[in-house]
């Protein structure tokens, strides 16, 4: 991410306005302004609005020259609500459907009530769960953050979480830590206690911090909070136990009342040492890092140091973070900045930690506010495609009026081609039918033959033909002298065959010698479909016999149909059937 960016810290002491550029690698600190508060009265007075330190905002920026740019708001570990789950992998809807249920079921308002989102920790590559932070805060929290924003006039870019905000900044500070490391960030009102270990994460705040220092001190003193607080951070320091060393009994008191606060807390520390590895599956931490206002009280690192029986140090957030050269900032404010360059890791996209809170309001009118360009680029596009449209519209007319042009002429140039095709073709069918015509013409003329020769390959050995003779359909035998007619279309054949009886005799098939042969007869070419006999055989002579069969001709023979013939223009179909008559008249006959 480019630019520039604000972070706002407001603590029960201090309100830090920090400003960051963002276009490096790392986020580079460009300006800082600090405002100093009462921690007392901002004690007494919790619930006060962020809107009402929108011109404590306003003069920071005035007084520090700081220019307007996206403002994140850092809510404290006690405005929000933390909860770790382990979430069963699947698909992406799947196990945002199971955060939400997880969400719906843990935290402790009603979602509706809410601002929420959900980061991953980690995968377990045996199991396939997903350890999980569900952060949440109250509706009016982050509309008062957005109000706050809104007030001072500056785009409200996140609201972020300062235990996770702090968590991003000790990872990107210091990324190579083995085992566990314990991050003390002691603030005002309360110590966030922030576990880091490899890809697990562990938040949590406990109400023992530098306001309980103070109300003890004043307590025990019998002075006034304001009194004990100034006291507090000048002579203030934790007893190591034993003599203390000093004359001064108001700072032997105060030494051990700070001794006891900080033992409470050491207590509330290892409890949650506890928990973290027994319900967490973590380990006891290897380092200790101390952070926030109250941590620099004297000796409390020393405390800490033999209590734990660890190292105990002061965490830098700059080492990989960068200050720039405007940056007029003491080292205890560059301290007190460690949220603020964990916010910064988050703007830059680098950060293992990403929520925001900002109300769901605010995000749908940022979404519309982006995409107003992308709005007004469309309606431009679409006035230009009509544009183009109508362009390319009068263009395709034009195309298909020449199109339409050629097309008309290659129709007229088809249907001129077709007028010539139709008449070669109708010359073609009429010489086809002729040849067709003539073809059956002279077969009709070969027929006496054909049939002469299959009843003469129908006779057996030692059998001849006597006479084929023609009778025509239209002989009645009931006429006298008239001889038996067929019954077929085309008339019948009337055959007379002599033979041998003793050959006779050897005709296949069954029956008598006349059945046989016209048996015979009728199973070769269809040129009968039927037939029968007349006459059986005759004996003369001892020796030979004579057969009469009548056959039903399955096809004129020698009579073809001259007007089958189309005419030549020129020619005389009269003259023409005279002829074939002539030939007709020939063919017919006994063979």
């Amino acid at each position: 991410m480019n630019g520039r960016f604000l972070a706002l810290d407001v603590g029960a002491g201090k309100i830090f306005l920090s400003e960051y550029a963002l276009g490096g690698s790392a986020p580079e600190l460009v300006n800082v302004a600090v405002a100093e508060r009462d921690p007392i009265a901002a004690a007494a007075n919790r619930n006060e609005p962020l809107v009402d330190l929108a011109d404590t905002v306003k003069q920071l920026m005035a007084s520090a020259g700081i220019k307007p740019a996206p403002l994140c708001v850092m809510l404290s570990g006690q405005q929000v609500f933390l909860r770790f789950s382990k979430i069963q992998g699947g698909a992406d809807d799947f196990v945002a459907g199971m955060i939400r249920d997880e969400a719906a079921e843990h935290l402790p308002v009603q979602l509706d009530q809410a601002v929420w989102d959900s980061t991953r920790l980690s995968v377990d590559s045996d199991t396939g769960e997903i350890d999980t932070l569900i952060v949440a805060t109250k509706t009016e929290t982050a509309a008062d953050a957005a109000a706050l924003a809104e007030a001072v006039g500056l785009p409200l870019a996140s609201v972020d979480a300062i235990p996770l905000a702090l968590c991003n900044s000790v990872r990107m500070s210091m990324p190579d830590l083995d085992g566990c490391t314990l991050v003390l960030d002691i603030g005002a009102r309360a110590t966030n206690l922030v576990f880091l270990e490899g890809d697990k994460v562990f938040l949590r705040s406990i109400p023992i911090a530098g306001n309980t220092m103070t109300n003890e001190i004043a307590r025990s003193l019998a002075i006034e909070p304001a009194e004990a607080e100034v006291y507090k951070k000048e002579s203030g320091f934790v007893s190591l136990g034993g003599v203390t060393g000093t004359d001064d009994e108001r700072a032997d008191r105060a030494s051990k009342v700070l001794r006891n606060v900080a033992t409470r807390l050491h207590s509330e520390i290892t409890r949650s040492i506890n928990f973290y590895r027994s319900q967490q599956g973590g380990s006891a931490p290897v380092r200790v890092l101390l952070s926030g206002g109250a941590s620099l009280t004297r000796h409390l690192d020393t405390f800490f140091r033999e209590k734990l029986g660890v190292d105990v140090d002061f965490f830098n957030p700059f080492t990989t973070a960068k200050i720039g050269s405007g940056a007029a900032a003491d080292d205890t404010t560059l301290f007190l900045l460690a949220p603020s360059v964990g916010a910064a890791w988050r703007e830059c996209g680098h950060s293992p930690l990403s929520i925001n809170l900002v109300p769901p309001e605010i995000v749908a009118k940022r979404r519309f506010k982006a995409r107003i360009p992308f709005f007004g680029a469309s309606v431009a596009a679409l006035a230009l495609s009509i544009v183009c449209w109508g362009v390319y519209a009068g263009r395709l007319a034009e195309s298909r009026e020449r199109q339409a042009t050629a097309a008309k002429k290659v129709e007229r140039d088809l249907k001129s081609a077709k007028q010539t095709l139709d008449g070669a073709a109708s010359r073609a069918e009429s010489a086809v039918g002729k040849a067709d015509a003539w073809a059956a013409l002279a077969l009709s003329r070969a027929s006496w033959p054909f049939a002469i020769e299959h009843i003469r390959r129908s006779l057996p050995r030692g059998a001849w033909l006597v006479s084929v003779s023609q009778v025509d359909s239209s002989a009645s035998s009931e006429e006298p002298g008239a001889e038996s007619a067929g019954s077929g279309q085309y008339g019948a054949l009337r055959v007379v065959a002599r033979g041998y009886k003793s050959e006779m005799d050897k005709l296949p098939g069954k029956g008598s010698a006349g059945e046989k042969m016209l048996s015979n007869l009728l199973r070769g070419p269809r040129m009968f479909t039927d037939g029968k006999v007349d006459r059986e055989p005759v004996v003369a002579d001892g020796r030979v016999t004579e057969l009469q069969l009548t056959l039903d001709l399955a096809r004129p023979l020698g009579r073809p149909d001259v007007s089958w013939i189309p005419p030549e223009p020129s020619a005389k179909p009269a003259a023409a059937a005279d002829g074939e008559g002539d030939d007709d008249s020939d063919s017919e006959g006994d063979a």
